[in-house]
Formats: C-alpha cells, structure tokens, sequence
C-alpha cells in the first residue's frame, strides 16, 4: 500500500541529511535564477556594468560569491558520505571545488587590489593561459547550471528511494 502524504513529508524530514541536500538544491536553483536575469540583462536587455547586477544586485559583490560557493563545496563534503551511491553528486562536488577555487583566486586579488570582477582563472583575461574567450558573467552561469542540474538530479534520485 502506497504511503499517505504526511507519512511520505514524515520519511522526508526523518532525514536530516535529506532535508540539507533538498535545502541545497532548492537554493542552488534560486541561485541560478540569479545569473539567468543577469544573462538576460546583459544579453537580451543589452545592459552591462551595475546595470546587470541580477535581480538582488545588492548581493552581487566578491565576498558573497566566495562565501556562497564555500558553503555550498562544504555542504557537499558532508552530503556525499551520506549518499555514497549517488554518482550525481559525486560527480557534482569536483565541479564545485573548481567554481571554488575560481571564487578563491577572485576574492585574493580583490582583497589585494580593493577592485572586484576580477577575471579569475578561466574567463577571459583569466591567469590560466588568459582564460577562455568567455566573459566572466557567462562563465559563471555556465558554472552554476553545470552545478544546479546534477543536483537536482542527485535529489530527485535520493528522493526517489524514499
């Protein structure tokens, strides 16, 4: 006999670990959201500079990029030894250590130079061989759906299970 609705939200919560990785992906979605307004600020709208800051422009600023992507790295070192089988997520948390890193290089040149959007290490201008031909805006979102849609998948698989 299938489980009633409070049963299955009960088998839900039961987890802690469940309810971090769905907090996880939710946010991380909300996240994303954020730099899709942005690529259509700047691609569609034709906007550049503060004019295509997303929809919370206000938190658009180094050190809550760096601190977001730790956490969300950090979140996933817990998450993965509790869902050990689920490739979607460990394939996941090295595509988050590298977004990481990129977050790591931009935030030690803006507390050495006090300028932000830096190119960091990939996009354009960036120190690895001058990055690639993409602009710091569009690689970052880039990095966030290649983020978001595996988690959402790990979750949808775990939630599967239950």
């Amino acid at each position: 006999m299938a489980a009633r609705p409070a049963e299955y939200a009960e088998r839900l919560v039961a987890t802690p670990w469940m309810a971090l990785l769905g907090f996880l992906a939710v946010s991380q979605t909300a996240h994303l959201f954020e730099h899709v307004a942005q690529m259509i600020q700047i691609h569609v709208l034709h906007l550049s500079g503060a004019n295509a800051q997303g929809i919370v422009g206000q938190l658009n600023i180094e050190w809550v990029h760096f601190i977001w992507n730790a956490l969300v790295l950090i979140t996933l070192v817990a998450l993965v030894p509790h869902f050990r089988t689920n490739p979607w997520l460990i394939a996941l948390t090295p595509l988050a250590a590298w977004h990481f890193v990129e977050h790591s290089v931009m935030i030690a040149t803006y507390l050495q130079t006090g300028v932000s959007g830096s190119p960091g290490l990939l996009s354009s201008g960036g120190l690895l061989f001058g990055g690639l031909p993409v602009a710091r805006p569009d690689l970052h979102f880039l990095y966030n759906l290649v983020e978001t849609v595996p988690l959402l998948i790990a979750w949808l698989v775990e939630l599967r299970k239950t």
